[in-house]
């Protein structure tokens, strides 16, 4: 009896060895998040300063697939990759719209934006909706994004413009931060899209 109460306990020590060393070698997860514009790249318009628009930015609808902490690439074709130890430093969709509304703000010469927390009608000059159709990331080839936008001008919201735009930048390497780089700069060039459909009011 005291020695299977003896291989018993030793049993259960080696496995709570091999558990803890376990747990001490698993990677530790990165976090990410998109980055705006820097205002040296701006080129706000001279007319800005003077008669600086508003905007109102509604929630930007991403697809179910994608509004998950991790980072997803594709794999072929239909397979999709989730990345355990690669994370979004918070929701998506709320990273995607404040770096939309950055981005609107430098490019236009305005601190007059806001992100609100529902489509609705807004005193501002122009509302903008977007919703991500696809933001495909393979890793050491490419990303893409394809986006629908709609930009409303006054309060009436008087469709100004409706475009979807589709940009892809080349990745160099398989690195999670140089693709996240790369979703930044195609939301920079959808950004910049926008930008022109607002002239100053």
């Amino acid at each position: 009896m005291k020695n299977e109460f003896f291989l018993l306990r030793t049993f259960i020590l080696v496995a709570v060895a091999i558990w803890l060393a376990g747990c001490a070698s698993s990677p530790s997860a990165r976090f990410y998040t998109l980055d705006p514009l820097v205002h040296h790249e701006a080129n706000p318009p001279s007319s800005a300063a003077t008669n600086p628009v508003s905007i109102s930015i509604a929630p930007v609808e991403i697809p179910d697939y994608l509004d998950r902490p991790q980072i997803v690439t594709r794999d072929g074709r239909n397979e999709l990759k989730l990345a355990e130890f690669d994370r979004w430093a918070g929701s998506l969709s709320d990273n995607i719209a404040a770096v939309l509304a950055e981005n609107l703000a430098l490019l236009l010469g305005t601190e007059r934006v806001f992100v609100v927390p529902r489509l609705r009608a807004e005193k501002t000059d122009y509302s903008v909706t977007m919703r991500v159709l696809r933001l495909d990331c393979v890793l050491g080839d490419q990303v893409l994004l394809k986006a629908q936008w709609t930009v409303f001008a006054g309060p009436d919201r008087k469709d100004v413009a409706t475009h979807v735009t589709t940009f892809t930048e080349r990745l160099n390497d398989t690195q999670y931060e140089t693709m996240v780089a790369a979703v930044s700069h195609t939301l920079e060039q959808v950004s910049r899209e926008i930008a022109r459909e607002m002239p100053a009011r």
